[in-house]
């Protein structure tokens, strides 16, 4: 008895044990990475951006095809010569197998593989980046929980000791040391302090559901967070990190080589294309019987090349060209945005380092003349209302302290994600970490293509340039920019409360164009 007593009680310590490491920021982490569904979402759908390679590539390689072939064909007509119709039937059957090989096309396959294989780059740099950012989601639900749960339990003791200086009051007020006036004050601020620990708590719970949903199971007590790797030590360190790693940046970057291939791609269709098909099979041209089947020999190289093409591949090749353009300013544009929220994390984490070190002094400033007014107040030369008030200090101390902790850690996470490195390869050791290019490499080992060692060299060289010209600059003003001449007074009079819509649901269209085509 006693020893299956103990061995309950060791199974219960591992259970414990278990779960205190399973509420580890580590642990969160490595959670999320398996089982968070948008993650996996991603990973499918680079899965399936991996096939595009797969299907660019396909011109390089054999096409074959079985062809069967099993036919009735009966015409009745009239006689020129003898009254009345005559029947004229035909059976015919037969089986081939046909193969068709492209030679060269002018470099417009080259071009189409280089442009999926920037396209699969660009999204395992967007896997990157989602999953930065949804493991900074468990980072900054896991330190809201933990500031949520310091608050509460700051609003609880805060409560406490209210309810203790209201009980006090009304005790000296029945000795007529203290008024209602000075009761109403203590009453009044403990049901503030109350109302604030019910939204404290509802706080609490909102944090924890976040962690939930992203981490994939609820918290329980959570370990204090360490201390995170890949901080650079400068600002301009920052920069020069997001600039050479962030996913964000290189997304946009990679996108914009793939434009510059499908301009080449576009050009190339002005090539002329050859291809090598052939046949072989048996065919039975006027029986169904199969000793009437005769061997059927089939070859040619075909040869063709656009001249006139109704302006269609120019217009491709100038909206190519515009796409393109369109991606290189999104380059300069999400480079911007990078360095900005670069600096604001950075920022926040160094506004929040001096707010924490503010808060603690503050924190034990606050608690001791707390204790003096406390004194003051039982000998009777300190009023109610300064020890509310110092409360209410003392109060405001801690919460800065909560919310300081928070926001210098998850400012920190922040950087971090922008930077491209909250990654949980470089947080936690993840058992089973995903490998992007895993899914490509088996898919290619896959296809069958005798001929695509030969032929994609060649077709490399044929390919065209990719370059695009410079986007239309627009001029300076001619004078210093001004505003238009205002033509009526801001908004002004009694608010507005009414709001056009058809209660049919059918408003009339309008029939006059949009102000960016009219003449």
């Amino acid at each position: 008895m006693k020893r299956a007593w103990f061995g309950a009680l060791a199974a219960s310590a591992c259970m414990m044990a278990t779960a205190a490491q399973a509420d580890s920021l580590a642990q969160a982490i490595a959670d999320a990475y398996r089982n968070n569904p948008r993650l996996e979402a991603q990973r499918a759908e680079l899965r399936s951006i991996d096939e595009q390679l797969i299907q660019a590539a396909s011109p390089y390689r054999l096409n074959a095809t079985l062809v069967g072939n099993f036919a009735y064909d009966e015409q009745r007509q009239r006689s020129l010569f003898a009254q009345g119709f005559g029947t004229n039937t035909r059976k015919t059957m037969g089986f081939a197998v046909s193969a068709q090989q492209i030679l060269l096309n002018g470099g417009r396959t080259a071009a189409q593989v280089s442009a999926a294989e920037a396209d699969i780059l660009s999204g395992r740099e967007r896997l990157r980046e989602v999953e930065n950012f949804i493991l900074l989601e468990v980072v900054d639900s896991y330190v809201s929980v933990r500031r949520d749960a310091a608050i509460v339990g700051i609003q609880e003791r805060s409560v406490q000791s209210y309810e203790r200086q209201a009980a006090q009051a009304r005790a000296r007020e029945r000795g007529g040391d203290l008024t209602r006036t000075d009761i109403a004050q203590a009453e009044a601020q403990l049901l503030i302090i109350r109302s604030s620990l019910a939204q404290a708590r509802a706080s609490l719970e909102q944090s924890r559901a976040r962690f939930t949903t992203v981490v994939g199971r609820t918290p329980g007590v959570l370990d204090v967070e360490a201390p995170l790797p890949g901080l650079p030590p400068t600002i301009d360190a920052a920069y020069r990190t997001a600039n050479a790693e962030s996913p964000s940046l290189w997304q946009t970057i990679l996108n914009e080589r793939a434009g510059r291939q499908r301009v080449a791609a576009a050009r190339a269709e002005r090539a002329p294309t050859i291809s090598l098909q052939g046949s072989y099979g048996y065919i039975s041209p006027v029986t169904y019987q199969t000793g009437d089947l005769g061997r059927a020999v089939s070859g040619a190289v075909n040869f063709s090349m656009p001249l006139l093409s109704s302006g269609v591949i120019g217009s491709r090749v100038r909206a190519a060209t515009a796409q393109a353009q369109q991606l290189g300013f999104q380059i300069e544009d999400t480079r911007r945005q990078v360095n900005q929220a670069v600096l604001t994390s950075w920022n926040q984490t160094i506004t929040a380092q001096e707010q924490l070190d503010a808060g603690r002094a503050a924190s034990i400033a606050a608690q001791s003349a707390l204790e003096g007014v406390r004194r003051g107040f039982a000998e009777g030369f300190r009023s109610n209302f300064e020890v509310l008030d110092s409360e209410q200090r003392l109060l405001n101390a801690q919460l800065i302290v909560a919310n300081a902790e928070y926001n210098h850690y998850a400012g920190q996470a922040n950087l971090l994600a922008y930077l491209g490195r909250l990654q949980a390869a470089a947080l936690t050791n993840v058992p089973a970490a995903y490998d992007p290019a895993n899914n490509l490499e088996r898919q290619r080992r896959s296809q069958i293509g005798p001929f695509q060692l030969i032929l994609q060299p060649l077709d490399k060289l044929q390919k065209p340039n990719g370059d695009t010209r410079a986007a239309p600059v627009l001029s300076a003003p001619p004078g210093t920019p001004q505003f238009a001449p205002a033509t009526a007074a801001p908004p002004q009079g009694a608010l507005a409360t009414s709001y056009p819509v058809d209660p049919s649901g059918r408003a009339p269209i309008p029939d006059t164009e949009p102000p960016s085509i009219r003449r």
